[in-house]
């Protein structure tokens, strides 16, 4: 998992990670304001996110696990998708920060 959200965070790119164990926190801030503050407790591989607009307002907010894999897409550059049961859940840095959920069917 280590690799994971080194990468995670990488490719939406935060300006920083914190970590602690298995415990990585770090956030994404956009260039019209928004931000998306993300936890990922590793022992039961669980991803939370909030989505801030720039005036603060909570856009989205999402707490899943098990997370089973993630993965990224060269033609979607600053996008990952979460593979979490029968969901495909997207995050986007490029244009703008946002976060879509899909079916996995």
């Amino acid at each position: 998992m280590d690799d994971t959200t080194r990468r995670l965070a990488k490719v939406l790119g935060a300006s920083g990670v914190e970590s602690l164990g298995n415990d990585v926190r770090f956030a994404v801030d956009s260039t019209d304001g928004a931000r998306l503050k993300v936890n990922i407790e590793g022992t039961q591989q669980r991803f939370m996110a909030v989505l801030l607009d720039a005036k603060g307002v909570v856009r989205a907010d999402l707490d899943v696990a098990p997370i089973q894999k993630v993965t990224e897409d060269a033609a979607f550059p600053g996008r990952v998708t979460l593979h979490v049961a029968g969901l495909l859940i997207q995050l986007d840095s490029r244009p703008t920060l946002a976060v879509e959920l899909l079916s996995a069917k």
